[in-house]
């Protein structure tokens, strides 16, 4: 008799796979595999839909049960398609005693408003983003900062400041600011908490506090809700939050941890060890693998193998993709680079009508911003995913700000405080931010902002004012008009994605090209090794256990353009390139990449 359980494995394979497939063995040992472990899936194994997959058969079984599952992700972006992957199996709503949300979610829903509320009393907490919050941070510090000061403020991250919690529920912060700068520095932090507004990391403080105080209840709470916790992207979890999740489910609930340990690049430019490290839980952790990649063939596995932090020979493609062998392009500068690029993949088309009828994208990547910028003169970080709304916002709101100071004869500081001393006077600045934005007939705007500041004013804005004001506003709007235009005729023009891997993390493409051309260094000086020369070796299959380089700082860096290696070269279905500059291949080299099976262009 056929179980239940592979019964609804086999509807589940009919609503998630392509039409006629099923899932593979190692997928289906993850699939039926109910204890904690650590399930290690490479790149293009079907680890999201695996994961989808598993948590749809936890809530099937655990119908009509008091438990439910808990599912912990990084990024909203990963909720929805899991989501949407749900509900293609029939599961449209995920309510309690389930649990589906991003890792910052779960912090701050059991235990960061809990602590918050103690500590802060009954106020609202915004939790921001790092450049937001660096916005809050310079308001502050630009007014508590020593006289003379006239550098740039400090990047509050870097500083790395600490929300401490004291036994009589006071709270303090402590930093690496210089002694300089630092009481103004943990002032500015102090007034932002004070505010209500948190960081990720301070929430998580908040949390960890929490958790000591009643860790023995809140456990037997979790175990009494859920029966299974599912960790997805288990390496991009830092240690804090590695450590905590394991104070709390590791000894009482089923815990399973997805993800792929050699992608973890958030540790890259910092001194930060790796949180999730499954080689050296396999004693007390079970260890399942999912080494078969669908996304490209042995051309680009190949490859992927011998970049990989750890010795990967098991990792291996069943894929039926006409991958390409691998290019290597010598360049003497960055157009150069983008012309040999789009001369191949034009040769490459014509070989090819299944790499030519892809719709992915073609991509130019290095490890840094700066690196990008010094090979394109057209690049700019936000073709990497940043917010340009964030900064058109600001500078609307300091157009206003500084109109209105005018008129009511006050300095920007004092006309800050007095609009955010009246909520009202906020969320009517707010919404002219918005109208500014977003409508194309601005007149009703103007007229409404002129009507707000006679109100603040109390008293009435003669006409030639009026008239200049009008004349800001509309210049103002047609020049972020002319900038929107511009940035998506710029964009139309280029024909490849350049980012940072960090940028592509996830994502697939037709084909992507590595630049070898970083440097690692140390702010000192006192060391510095170009990425070519770390990865040599590996680049011609010669790999080199980590293990057995006996230079720590070589070694971290030779580990640090590995993972880069890895991610970037695992991106593409069809094409895996790099770009060297002309000066630093050798003839040596050069043959040696022959030989292992790369092709010059």
């Amino acid at each position: 008799m056929i179980s239940t359980e592979v019964l609804f494995l086999k509807e589940i394979e009919t609503k998630l796979l392509p039409k006629g497939a099923t899932f593979s063995e190692q997928q289906k040992s993850v699939l039926l595999h109910n204890n904690t472990a650590n399930i290690v899936a490479g790149p293009g194994s079907g680890k999201t839909t695996v994961l989808i997959a598993k948590c749809a058969m936890l809530l099937k079984e655990n119908i009509g049960n008091s438990k439910g599952i808990c599912l912990i992700t990084h990024t909203n972006v990963a909720v929805d398609e899991i989501k949407s992957g749900l509900s293609k199996i029939g599961f449209n709503n995920i309510e309690y005693p389930n649990f589906l949300g991003t890792i910052q979610e779960f912090f701050y829903y059991f235990f960061g408003r809990k602590a918050f509320h103690i500590i802060f009393g009954d106020k609202n907490i915004r939790i921001m983003d790092d450049e937001e919050y660096r916005e809050k941070f310079d308001h502050f510090f630009d007014r508590l900062k020593p006289n003379g000061y006239t550098y740039n403020n400090p990047n509050v991250k870097s500083k790395n400041p600490q929300l401490i919690i004291n036994q009589d529920l006071t709270y303090d912060v402590i930093s690496d600011a210089n002694s300089t700068y630092r009481e103004a520095f943990n002032g500015s932090i102090k007034k932002l908490l004070k505010s209500g507004i948190f960081t990720n990391k301070q929430c998580l403080e908040l949390s960890a506090w929490y958790i000591e105080k009643h860790l023995s209840k809140i456990k037997e709470a979790l175990s009494n809700r859920f029966e299974y916790v599912l960790l997805d992207e288990a390496q991009d979890t830092n240690k804090f939050q590695y450590e905590l999740l394991n104070r709390l489910f590791l000894d009482n609930i089923k815990f399973q941890r997805f993800g792929d340990p050699y992608q973890a690049l958030y540790s890259i430019f910092d001194t930060k060890e790796d949180a999730w490290i499954p080689s050296e839980e396999a004693s007390y952790i079970n260890k399942i693998e999912i080494t078969e990649t669908s996304r490209f063939n042995e051309n680009i596995a190949n490859l992927v193998r011998n970049v990989c932090i750890e010795k990967y020979d098991s990792f291996r493609s069943v894929s039926s993709v006409n991958s390409f062998q691998p290019y290597f392009i010598t360049y003497d500068d960055g157009l150069e680079l983008k012309l040999k690029y789009k001369e191949l993949i034009s040769a490459l088309e014509e070989q090819s009508s299944e790499y030519k009828s892809s719709n992915k994208k073609d991509a130019i990547l290095s490890a840094k911003h700066d690196d990008l910028m010094s090979l394109f003169e057209e690049y700019i970080i936000s073709n990497s995913k940043v917010k340009k709304s964030d900064s058109v916002v600001k500078q609307i709101y300091s157009l206003i700000l500084r109109i209105i100071s005018k008129e009511i004869d006050l300095n920007l500081q004092q006309t800050e405080e007095k609009l955010n001393s009246l909520l009202e006077n906020k969320k009517i600045i707010a919404k002219l931010i918005k109208d500014l934005i977003t409508k194309d007939n601005i007149e009703s705007t103007i007229s409404s902002i002129i009507l707000e500041i006679e109100k603040i004013k109390n008293d009435i804005i003669e006409p030639s004012k009026k008239e200049k004001i009008k004349e800001q506003l509309n210049s103002f709007k047609n020049g972020m008009e002319i900038s929107r235009k511009n940035a998506i005729v710029e964009q139309e023009k280029e024909e490849f994605y350049i980012g940072t891997v960090h940028s592509v993390k996830g994502e697939t493409h037709r084909s992507t090209l590595l630049v070898l051309n970083t440097v690692f260094s140390d702010w000192h000086g006192t060391y510095s090794y170009e990425i070519l020369e770390l990865l040599n070796n590996y680049l011609i299959g010669h790999y080199i256990d980590l293990e057995n380089i006996s230079d720590l700082q070589l070694k971290r860096e030779t580990k640090n353009a590995l993972k880069l290696a890895y991610v970037a070269f695992s991106r593409p279905t069809h094409l895996v390139a790099i770009g060297i500059h002309k000066d630093k291949l050798t003839e040596k080299l050069k043959e040696e990449l022959i030989e292992f099976g790369w092709k010059e262009w």
